[in-house]
């Protein structure tokens, strides 16, 4: 059996039955092919210990895919996002490589939960490729052997490719990021009509949203409306827009999401220009 062993079971400071346990591995000799076109190794997962244990490293969770069929994908998205909020926790330098080692678990387990059919794993994939979340070393499946950079690895079209599934699968969350992909020709060329028409449906499904969903989505429209980007320049349906942005943002921030106090301020910012104008 060949296996790829990556993360040093020491680095996270927590322990449980294994402590040699590395942050994962995989196992090239026993790949699974998808109807996506995706082929991928069998990964084993691992978790730190629980907090408080008095030791270090990590324990063993299991094989990934296993003999339970994991039908719908969930096990495998659950997985990945545990590994992706892990790496999110690395932000010392001294445990940089511990961090992209979990964003390539991360990777890995929300590909075979795309290939699986599951749309949310294409959205979670759309962030890890728009967010170079493991800094160009990605699996590559021509390969079934090493992580590497391919020249040029096209990180951005497969962003735009997974987010264009998940927002057809009508996930708020990913027709803004697509919306965004089309403003900003990220994986694509251009399109600010494109882009108006995702944020548009994506204000359509958001109904049930978390506040900063809808904020989010809103302050996108607001600014899509004040400088007539994929729409009609209007400074009122633009101002409708921003408040129910910051009224969304500031919520988020409130509890604790303080990573959007800058999109909250651009909105309330939106409020006071779009109000001055609608006055004239």
């Amino acid at each position: 059996m060949t296996r790829i062993t990556l993360g040093d079971g020491g680095l996270g400071g927590k322990q449980a039955k294994q402590s040699s346990a590395p942050i994962y591995e995989v196992n090239v000799d026993l790949t699974q092919t998808y109807p996506n076109g995706d082929t991928l190794p069998s990964i084993r997962i691992t978790q730190p210990a629980e907090p408080g244990s008095g030791h270090g490293g990590r324990s063993s969770v299991t094989w990934y895919p296993y003999f339970a069929k994991d039908w719908d994908g969930d096990d495998a998205l659950y997985y990945g996002g545990c590994y992706y909020e892990e790496g999110m926790g690395y932000t010392d330098p001294g445990d940089h490589e511990a961090r992209i080692a979990c964003f390539q678990a991360a990777e890995l387990l929300y590909r075979h939960s795309a290939g699986r059919g599951n749309a949310m794993a294409n959205l979670c994939l759309g962030y890890v490729y728009s967010y170079d979340r493991c800094e160009g070393r990605y699996w590559d499946s021509t390969a079934l052997s090493e992580w590497k950079r391919s020249q040029p690895y096209p990180r951005e079209e497969r962003a735009f490719g997974y987010l264009s599934v998940a927002a057809a699968a009508d996930i708020p969350e990913a027709c803004y990021k697509l919306g965004d992909m089309y403003k900003h020709g990220t994986g694509c060329d251009p399109d600010l009509a494109a882009a108006f028409r995702w944020y548009v449906r994506a204000s359509e499904l958001s109904a049930s949203e978390r506040p900063v969903i809808l904020g989010s989505i809103a302050l996108r429209l607001g600014e899509c409306y004040e400088e007539g980007f994929g729409c009609k320049q209007d400074f009122g349906r633009a101002l409708g827009w921003y408040q129910q942005a910051a009224a969304g943002l500031e919520a988020a921030v409130d509890a604790g999401e303080t990573w959007y106090e800058k999109a909250l301020a651009s909105a309330r910012a939106g409020v006071k220009r779009c109000a001055q104008e609608a006055a004239l």
